[in-house]
């Protein structure tokens, strides 16, 4: 049985002794880069769950802060 990509149809890289994918490992597809895991009840691969955002640590954003020798330029009038 061929394992494929189901956003690409490419077929997934993997040991060829192994007739079906294991449940608990994540496979990679090499053209679109998906992760994706096998699901038992369709017996195909599907797309891997995403991280929920409650789970990442958020990011710091860096501040800027405005340099008092840059002054804003000055409009000129056209003569």
């Amino acid at each position: 049985m061929p394992w494929r990509c189901p956003a690409c149809r490419t077929e997934i890289r993997h040991n060829p002794v192994d007739a079906r994918p294991r449940t608990n490992e994540a496979y990679r597809c090499h053209v679109c880069r998906l992760e994706l895991v096998f699901d038992e009840e369709s017996s195909k691969m599907v797309v891997a769950p995403f991280e929920i955002e409650g789970q990442l640590e958020p990011r710091t954003v860096a501040r800027t802060i405005p340099s008092p020798a840059i002054s804003p330029t000055k409009k000129r009038r056209r003569l």
